[in-house]
């Protein structure tokens, strides 16, 4: 099976017709969809810098340009209302589309909606996104989502914007640690390896725009194919999940290894 674990519902993925045409295309079996630009049909294409700036800073200076972009076209505003037609859209092919929640930790009253949303409709994933709402990591709130988490058994996928952030991510993975955690585009993952004492964070390896094939190759080598996940992040990058697959292809991974970065690892999750 092959899942694309990371991907928004604009351009590729606007309407269940480009959603599913799209998969179809890619031999991907399912896509887990968060929110995105409100009707947008637009795809990005995004070179890959990677290849050229090789450090873990290139991430975070990207992560400098998303809240650019965030606050200009004030995409945080449809946050709420994008949970809903996610969850339209998933209802339409529950088997193909997964829908995703996501969370504003700076909304006091975000944990009673989320609650009330997973009641009525349900939903697979916690997206949180700290370029699109600048919150804290160790917020009053998060804490609270950690928990929230922890009880429904629900995986919490995080987008962390700076080298502090992750630094205060870790700890809070380590004292949440039945909580399981997705990091965006293996941001931090470097860092993050000698201080992480279980192993309840995961790696989401779309937009290899933002990491290098050598950070991949050290993700592989320190944390295992267990706990990397296939995403693409579309329609922020053009063919994301064919070029990973080339990246690891050039890695020489074995069978089982591609098995479980293809979607063995994320279903892994929810058993």
């Amino acid at each position: 099976m092959i899942i694309d674990g990371h991907a928004h519902a604009c351009g590729i993925y606007l309407t269940q017709n480009s959603i599913i045409d799209y998969l179809d295309s890619h031999n991907i079996d399912r896509v887990i969809l968060c929110g995105g630009e409100q009707g947008s049909k637009r795809n990005y294409f995004y070179p890959l810098m990677s290849n050229l700036l090789r450090k873990e800073t290139l991430s975070y200076n990207y992560n400098k340009l998303i809240c650019k972009m965030v606050k200009l076209c004030k995409l945080a505003d449809y946050i709420e209302g994008q949970n809903y037609v996610v969850w339209k859209l998933a209802s339409t092919s529950p088997d193909r589309i997964w829908n995703a929640y996501w969370v504003d930790p700076n909304d006091d009253s975000c944990i009673d909606k989320m609650d009330e949303f997973y009641q009525k409709y349900g939903f697979h994933m916690i997206k949180l996104h700290q370029c699109w709402t600048d919150f804290d990591i160790q917020s009053k709130n998060c804490r609270k989502l950690f928990q929230w988490a922890a009880k429904n058994k629900i995986p919490i996928f995080i987008h962390i914007i700076s080298y502090k952030q992750v630094i205060r991510f870790t700890s809070m993975a380590n004292k949440y640690n039945k909580t399981k955690f997705i990091i965006a585009h293996l941001i931090g993952s470097e860092t993050m390896y000698p201080r992480l004492q279980y192993n309840n964070v995961f790696f989401d390896l779309s937009s290899p725009q933002l990491y290098s094939i050598g950070i991949l190759k050290k993700a592989l080598e320190t944390y295992g194919a267990e706990r990397l996940i296939l995403g693409s992040d579309a329609p922020y990058g053009i063919n994301n999940i064919d070029k990973i697959k080339k990246r690891l292809k050039k890695l020489k991974i074995s069978k089982r290894e591609r098995k479980l970065i293809y979607g063995d690892t994320l279903n892994n999750l929810y058993e």
